[in-house]
């Protein structure tokens, strides 16, 4: 496989692009391996520059499928795509593969009359406090 483009060669291609408001066919020749690369590389290239909203204007026989190929067969040019932002999908709720099952040993009972009245017990301690507390303000008040 023939090693990935640079992506700096094509961040300056975009560039200069932009600059010019388009590329020539001896923008290209200046700044890639024309020679070595195949008709379906630079057509990779070219595709990604005109997607990145660079106008390319080619010669006609630049892309010809009558180019000679280079000498040894090579693989297309893999171009490296500069990250982007992450998608941030939320994972969806999906229903359980098996259905939780109660378990039958011992029948359910109420828990209200299960449960301590430690409830009422805080409850009582802070009425207590509260009306110490009171009548220490009101004793040192007057």
């Amino acid at each position: 496989m023939q090693p990935a483009l640079d992506s700096n060669i094509l961040d300056r291609l975009i560039s200069l692009g932009r600059e010019r408001g388009h590329l020539t066919t001896e923008d290209l020749r200046a700044r890639l391996p024309i020679e070595s690369m195949s008709a379906e590389d630079i057509a990779l290239v070219v595709v990604h520059l005109e997607e990145t909203g660079v106008p390319v204007e080619l010669e006609p026989g630049l892309i010809s499928p009558e180019r000679k190929p280079a000498s040894t067969p090579r693989r297309s040019a893999e171009i490296i795509p500069f990250p982007g932002p992450r998608n941030k999908t939320k994972p969806t709720k999906s229903e359980p593969l098996q259905p939780a099952k109660l378990p039958l040993s011992e029948p359910r009972q109420d828990t209200a009359l299960l449960m301590p009245p430690a409830h009422w017990v805080v409850a009582g301690a802070g009425v207590l406090a509260f009306a110490v507390f009171s009548l220490i303000i009101f004793a040192t008040a007057a």
